[in-house]
């Protein structure tokens, strides 16, 4: 990947909306913003933070619904295995460029656990929120492998 696609990608990241339902209430998390509502809700679940992961679309190139809901089942049985807890959620381009992913709001795991979770099912990144913090991106070294690969090039 380019330079301009990296900037590209990340500009998608940022201009998602990371949507769940919990308790009969849908939130929405978005990077580099805080929701105090999604905030109030994991500290009353205990959270300390929770992160998005998703296993749609390895390494940000459209797969089959077949493959990605294969994906969404193992990731689904690799944080049960963990003992985490979870709940589905979607993300949502503002632009509809990209068709929304599915995935699992995961609570009760340290970011490291989560982003080597993801990086496992090929996501160059989670999102990750915490109470009394903005949401961020957490990439995962696919990401930054994605980028170098293009940097020799040329």
């Amino acid at each position: 990947m380019d330079l301009a696609g990296f900037i590209r990608l990340l500009e998608a990241y940022r201009d998602t909306r990371y949507l769940f339902i919990a308790d009969g209430v849908e939130r929405e998390v978005r990077i580099d913003r805080r929701n105090p509502e999604a905030e109030a809700w994991l500290t009353g679940r205990g959270a300390a933070g929770a992160g998005f992961v998703s296993a749609d679309n390895p390494r940000s190139l459209l797969a089959p619904e077949a493959e990605n809901e294969a994906a969404r089942q193992r990731l689904a049985e690799a944080v049960r295995r963990r003992g985490a807890d979870a709940v589905p959620h979607t993300g949502a381009g503002l632009d509809g460029a990209w068709p929304p992913e599915h995935g699992l709001l995961v609570l009760g795991l340290p970011v490291a656990e989560l982003t080597a979770l993801a990086e496992a099912f090929g996501q160059n990144a989670i999102v990750w929120f915490a109470p009394s913090r903005p949401a961020r991106l957490v990439p995962t070294r696919l990401l930054f492998e994605a980028l170098s690969t293009d940097a020799g090039a040329g």
